[in-house]
């Protein structure tokens, strides 16, 4: 299955897409879900309307990006996809630029049925090892941190069978949208294994080198951690690094 995936990872229009890795003799065992999408979601916009904080719950931005994409379905039609709920989270850190951000349940499980955590593979382990990493900060004097922005949304999905397993409901005053993800989300359970794979993939595209070295090993989930006794060279070690993962539309 792993070959399978890595065969899979190709680089278009300046994003990795991939095709993701189902366990796909369970793949039918995931319902719809529709029903329950739905109630949550007219629960969750009682609860925020009443609050006056709807109109912060939306998801212009991430359509404009193209992470998520309206789709035209006929409520008969509805059994066809898989619809996820979501609820929103607030942030409090006064340096958050968004207060509300959605978080979507694949994990839903309803009565027998699996969820798609459930029938998705979820890899071996592609990040760095977190004591090795912790262990480097005790040999240097400097330490930097950097983070991929919106790393798992950064992915793409190749399939349309893929991106009509993430569908969602939005509602425009009365009127009830349908929109699915493009990308990765956050909360499934195969996108670490998937980013770490790719983050391998495009360091392997240049020699060998500290930066693909950096890339490969030293990466822990979306957070890249690098340590050095000269700050000048961790300033241009991070150059490097900044660079390579834009030209893979990684942005840090």
């Amino acid at each position: 299955m792993i070959q399978r995936f890595q065969e899979s990872i190709t680089f278009r229009d300046g994003k990795y897409h991939v095709q993701l890795p189902w366990h796909a003799d369970k793949l039918a065992l995931v319902p719809s879900n529709h029903a329950i999408a739905l109630h949550i979601l007219d629960r969750v916009v009682r609860s925020l309307e009443k609050k006056g904080l709807y109109q912060e719950y939306v998801f212009l931005q991430q359509q404009q990006e193209g992470i998520i994409e309206e789709i035209q379905v006929d409520p008969q039609n509805f059994a066809d996809y898989v619809w996820i709920p979501h609820r929103p989270i607030f942030k409090t850190d006064s340096a958050a630029t968004t207060k509300i951000r959605p978080v979507f349940n694949c994990s839903l499980k309803v009565g027998g049925s699996a969820s798609l955590n459930e029938v998705a593979y979820s890899g071996v382990k592609m990040t760095g090892d977190m004591l090795d990493l912790l262990m480097s900060f005790r040999s240097n004097k400097f330490v930097l941190l950097v983070d991929i922005r919106k790393a798992f949304l950064m992915v793409r999905l190749a399939l349309e069978a893929d991106k009509n397993r993430f569908c969602f409901f939005v509602k425009d005053g009365d009127r009830l949208q349908c929109f699915h993800y493009a990308t990765l989300i956050f909360g499934f359970t195969s996108s670490p294994f998937i980013l770490g794979s790719i983050l391998k993939f495009h360091a392997a595209q240049y020699p060998f080198d500290e930066c693909r070295v950096a890339i490969e090993n030293q990466f822990y989930v979306d957070n890249l951690m690098m340590t050095e006794s000269d700050p000048a060279k961790l300033v241009r070690l991070y150059s490097q690094v900044r660079r390579r993962l834009q030209e893979g539309g990684f942005v840090v």
